[in-house]
């Protein structure tokens, strides 16, 4: 099979959905299919053709002029024409699909994941009727996470795990270090809960008599803040700013206070307790609304999850059995299984009936699309 992923960013971002589609891409191709990936070149001097791990990246000129963009991607036109699947990651990236190359084609074998949201809270309207629109422009979708109908209003046709790479059983175990450190990954935004993790390390400092030193990876608006913050207490947090690989730092601490799904369950294949932070209600439901959440433990403030630290500092037989049964869990993970959930999708849907968008519908579509756009440029 012939598959295409159309994509907002690519190697060498290595952000959530980035990583994602490397790894689903991968193991596609360890089973035999063909595997290309289009998309935006976000980065100067990044070479418009070459083939990293097997999977063959084709990059448009993102930077430059809509025009520009239009013309590269119609010279791709036989890339996307010979696919016999076109995916495409998050709404707005299947609605510029179609406003500069998809109204010349069909939409019978295009499909749609929605890995995440804009953690923008509460949720927009114009979000949720994106999310609607989407349904025209596609054959079938993927939710990568349940919360994400609950907050947008549409039903995906399928909600498979993530997989994860190394796989648990391929990981050798490192002995868990003392319980005075913990190890954050994420974006320093205000979505990301980081507030929430520098204050329990001042609340464990202040109201706990407990000393346990955070190592922040990650890079954002709220840097500045947050390094007055710590100055001003004296707490024991350090910046490391952002680290490519930085799962590898999980097991340096003997607590994980992780910001994305992915992270989570890397930080469970490494046997270390998964704290989470969540400021809203949307972010609630996105850490304990899915099948990994009875293997971490949830806060909604510093002081809750201080104490939850606390608790499991003082009590190691505690810590020890819930990082266990975490691990059993992330057992279950592997992108070759993610692979097959996709491909059975695919299959399926490809041999149903599927409504063909007129030519005049199309066009009418794109050119909507585009006016909408620029209104928000």
């Amino acid at each position: 099979m012939r598959i295409l992923f159309f994509v907002h960013r690519y190697w060498p971002c290595v952000g959530g959905v980035e990583k994602y589609i490397h790894q689903l891409g991968r193991a596609l191709l360890d089973m035999g299919h063909e595997v290309d990936v289009v998309t935006g070149a976000y980065m100067e001097n990044l070479p418009q053709r070459e083939v990293y791990e097997g999977i063959n990246v084709h990059r448009f000129p993102a930077l430059r002029s809509p025009l520009r963009c239009r013309w590269a991607l119609w010279r791709m036109w036989s890339l996307f024409n010979r696919a016999d699947v076109i995916h495409v990651s998050n709404t707005h990236i299947l609605e510029y699909y179609w406003r500069m190359l998809g109204f010349l084609n069909n939409r019978h074998k295009v499909f749609l994941t929605r890995h995440g949201m804009s953690y923008r809270f509460p949720v927009p309207e114009l979000e949720k009727l994106r999310a609607r629109r989407s349904l025209q422009l596609a054959s079938g979708f993927i939710h990568d996470g349940e919360f994400i109908e609950k907050w947008l209003g549409v039903k995906p046709d399928l909600c498979p795990d993530q997989g994860l790479y190394p796989e648990a059983d391929d990981l050798e175990p490192i002995p868990e270090p003392e319980p005075t450190s913990a190890c954050f990954i994420g974006r320093l935004e205000a979505d990301s809960g980081i507030r929430i993790y520098v204050d329990a390390i001042h609340r464990l400092k202040r109201d706990h008599k407990k000393s346990v030193k955070l190592h922040v990876y990650g890079d954002g608006t709220l840097m500045p803040e947050l390094r007055e913050e710590v100055a001003r207490n004296r707490l024991p947090v350090e910046f490391h700013g952002k680290s490519l690989g930085a799962q590898k730092h999980i097991v340096e601490s003997c607590f994980a206070f992780i910001d994305g799904r992915m992270a989570m369950q890397e930080a469970m294949a490494r046997r270390r307790l998964v704290l989470a932070a969540y400021p809203d209600p949307l972010k609630r439901d996105y850490i304990t609304g899915e099948r990994f959440s009875p293997y971490l433990i949830a806060a909604s403030d510093g002081g809750e999850l201080a104490a939850y630290t606390a608790h499991y500092i003082d009590h190691p037989q505690d810590r020890k059995e819930f990082v266990e049964r975490a691990f059993q869990h992330a057992r279950t993970l592997s992108w070759e299984k993610t692979a097959r959930a996709y491909l059975q999708f695919w299959q399926e849907r490809l041999a149903a009936p599927c409504e063909v968008i007129s030519w005049p519908r199309s066009v009418g579509l794109a050119l909507r699309l585009g006016r909408e756009a620029r209104k928000s440029a």
